[in-house]
C-alpha cells in the first residue's frame, strides 16, 4: 500500500470512530505530552474530542510531520493540532488554517500558552521579552534557529532568586551583540502575526524558559494567542 493510500485509510478510520462514538471529532496531536493541553482546549469549548498522540497510531510514530502527512484527508471529524513553530511568525507556506481543518497554538509551542497563563512571571517575561526582541528579529531574518542560542536567552537566566540582576546580564549581552533594533521585512511580517516587543517569548522555543521558571501548567483562555486557538475551534465546527 503506497504512504498516499495507507494515510487516507486511516483518517477515514479515524473519522468514522468519531462518529461511531457519537462524539464531535477525533484530533491527532504530536505526542503525548500535547495531550493535556489540547485537552483542556477542547472541555474549555464543551466540544466532545478524543484525542490521539502520533505514537499511538497504526505508524507508531509522532512529530508535527506525521501529523501533517494527514494533511490531504483532513475532515470535520479528524483533524490535526500541532506546534506553530516559526511557521506562524514567518508566514510560511502552506499556511494552515481552521477551514483546511488544522489546529494551530499560534504561539512557538504549548508551552508559550502555560507560560503566558502564569500572572506571576507577566512582568518578568515582558522585560525579558523586550531585551531580546532585537535579537529574535535578526534570528529571523538570518533563517538561523533561536535554539541554537538558547544559551544566550535562557540559559543565562537564574529564575530563582536574581531575576533582576540575570536580566541585566542579558541585556548586556544582547546591546553588544545587536546594538540597533533592524528594520527587515520580517519586522512587518512578524508584527502583523502579533510579535511586539513585550511578548517575544510567546515566538521562541520555550522549553527550558517553562522549566526554569517553576511555571505549572494552568491555562489561560482569553490572552492572545490562545483566543486565536477558540476562534478557530468555532469556525470549525460552526462551518466558517
Amino acid at each position: 500500500m503506497s504512504e498516499h493510500h495507507f494515510y487516507r485509510k486511516w483518517a477515514r478510520f479515524y473519522a468514522g470512530e468519531a462518529v461511531l462514538k457519537r462524539i464531535d471529532a477525533v484530533a491527532l496531536v504530536e505526542g503525548k505530552t500535547d495531550k493535556p493541553f489540547w485537552e483542556k482546549i477542547f472541555h474549555h469549548t464543551k466540544k466532545q474530542v478524543h484525542i490521539i498522540a502520533g505514537s499511538e497510531t497504526k505508524t507508531h510514530t509522532g512529530g508535527k510531520q506525521e501529523c501533517l502527512k494527514y494533511f490531504p484527508f483532513l475532515t470535520r471529524r479528524f483533524f490535526i493540532c500541532i506546534d506553530s513553530d516559526y511557521d506562524y511568525i514567518l508566514q510560511l507556506r502552506p499556511a494552515y488554517r481552521a477551514r483546511r481543518f488544522v489546529l494551530q497554538t499560534y504561539a512557538y509551542a504549548i508551552e508559550n500558552h502555560y507560560l503566558a497563563a502564569n500572572a506571576g512571571l507577566q512582568a518578568f517575561l515582558k522585560r525579558y521579552s523586550a531585551i531580546i526582541y532585537p535579537a529574535f528579529l535578526t534570528l529571523l531574518a538570518s533563517g538561523s534557529k533561536m535554539k541554537e542560542h538558547n544559551r544566550d536567552f535562557n540559559d543565562r537566566i537564574a529564575f530563582a532568586d536574581r531575576r533582576e540582576s540575570s536580566l541585566e546580564a542579558l541585556q548586556a549581552t544582547i546591546r553588544a551583540r545587536y546594538p540597533v533594533v533592524p528594520r527587515l521585512p520580517q519586522t512587518d511580517i512578524a508584527t502583523a502575526a502579533g510579535l511586539v516587543p513585550e511578548n517575544t517569548y510567546l515566538f521562541i522555543p520555550a522549553k527550558t524558559l517553562k522549566h526554569k521558571s517553576g511555571c505549572g501548567d494552568a491555562l489561560s483562555f482569553a490572552h492572545f494567542p490562545m483566543n486565536k486557538i477558540i476562534e478557530d475551534i468555532e469556525s470549525m465546527f460552526n462551518g466558517q
